[in-house]
């Protein structure tokens, strides 16, 4: 069976090449897309949803891209499921490397098995248990210090995971349920409210408040800033 790096260049050929991490990281890689800098959000978006049809939520590290953001900075992060930097030299895509050695639609979590297992732990532990660096490294039996290097050579930190596996949960409590602010503050681990408040501006750029659909009938209230 084709790998999934076969798939991509026979559907987009010379479109894109393969780099090393420009980050340093041991196992990412840089997919360069050859575009122009007008067009190089289209063609990453394409490559990106390409790598979704192949190997499932490949955990994109960052996306670079040349131009400034043509709306909302916050809803390219939400697009790509990674953090998009702006006015870049190149337009790329990180990701780990076992992504594209693999075979197409191999389960996700054969990628970057140390990423994921902390990615899991930490939602399976999210606002019950500790989620501190030390306590999720005794459990996975993995020193903190050979935990934050390990991370490090995938493009990753650890902080990073445990702010991601939060966004996810949070978008999710606001959308999906009618929990009171506080409760879902509470099960994102936060000690306060007024922390997830800061998290959700720093997110989406608007209050957790406004992030939940309107009641039926109502229009929904812009964010703000936008």
């Amino acid at each position: 069976m084709p790998n999934v790096a076969e798939r991509l260049t026979a559907a987009w050929g010379r479109a894109f090449s393969v780099v090393e991490d420009p980050e340093g990281a041991r196992q990412v890689v840089g997919l360069r897309v050859h575009a122009d800098a007008g067009q190089a959000e289209h063609g990453l978006l394409a490559v990106h949803h390409a790598l979704l049809r192949l190997a499932g939520d490949y955990g994109p590290r960052s996306v670079d891209l040349p131009v400034g953001p043509a709306r909302d900075e916050h809803q390219y992060s939400e697009t790509f499921g990674a953090k998009v930097r702006f006015r870049r030299s190149q337009a790329l895509l990180r990701l780990p490397a076992g992504v594209l050695a693999g075979a197409a639609f191999r389960p996700a979590t054969d990628r970057s098995d140390l990423a994921w297992r902390v990615r899991s732990l930490l939602t399976e532990r999210l606002g019950r248990e500790s989620t501190a660096l030390a306590n999720v490294s005794r459990t996975i039996a993995v020193h903190p210090r050979t935990l934050q290097r390990s991370l490090a050579d995938e493009g990753l930190s650890f902080g990073e995971i445990l702010d991601c596996v939060r966004r996810q949960q949070a978008r999710s409590y606001l959308l999906d349920t009618d929990l009171p602010l506080a409760e879902i503050s509470a099960r994102l681990g936060f000690a306060e409210q007024a922390v997830f408040s800061r998290c959700a501006r720093r997110w989406w750029g608007a209050a957790p408040s406004r992030m939940r659909p309107p009641p039926a009938g109502e229009q929904p209230v812009p964010a703000e800033g936008r």
